[in-house]
């Protein structure tokens, strides 16, 4: 009985995906300004006087109509944001993800106290292959901690794509298919 209640109360990896808030879309104002912000180290004195009058202009114009827009895409969907990344960060990217994008995984990084040696690459890839087939264990049991900002939880979704993904090339833009799932 005790075994069963500490496994009823024990958090799972995607417990709290569906009670997750919709992400904000922040204001035309703030984004504005943490654009100005960016510029400005690169700018001299007239160039950035120059972004200011037209991030004004902007904001006055066709801003609010693009931000109207956004706000109404995001009425209908919990992340407003993840196909258009998706689609920018990985699937209209015309170069190899695994060496321009995804270049890590779940292995330990041992190259700084042990380093590659002749005649070590079976066993370096045997370690590799055993930390990454436990790191997939461990989530189709649900058993990677939620990562969390405070005690607020965060979107563990992108731990899904890990393992049983695949990018499938197109001519302008690749797709993926996923077929992770829990061992429930």
């Amino acid at each position: 009985m005790e075994n069963q209640l500490a496994k009823s109360t024990e958090e799972r990896t995607f417990q709290y995906q569906d009670s997750l808030p919709s992400l904000p879309v922040p204001s035309l104002e703030e984004s504005l300004k943490k654009y100005l912000e960016s510029v400005k180290p690169f700018a001299n004195k007239e160039e950035y006087k120059k972004t200011k009058e037209i991030v004004e202009k902007f904001q006055d114009g066709i801003g609010r109509k693009l931000h109207q827009k956004l706000l109404e895409r995001a009425k209908g969907k919990r992340n407003w944001l993840e196909e258009w990344w998706l689609n920018c960060a990985y699937l209209d990217v015309r170069l190899s993800a695994q060496l321009n994008v995804n270049f890590a995984g779940p292995a330990p990084y041992i190259e700084h106290y042990w380093p590659p040696k002749e005649g070590t690459q079976l066993e370096r890839g045997s370690i590799c292959l055993w930390h990454n087939l436990n790191y997939w264990q461990l989530l189709r049991k649900e058993k990677v901690p939620v990562n969390k900002s405070g005690n607020s939880p965060l979107d563990m979704n992108q731990f899904r794509m890990l393992f049983s993904t695949c990018r499938i090339p197109g001519i302008t833009r690749d797709s993926i298919t996923n077929h992770f799932r829990t061992g429930k």
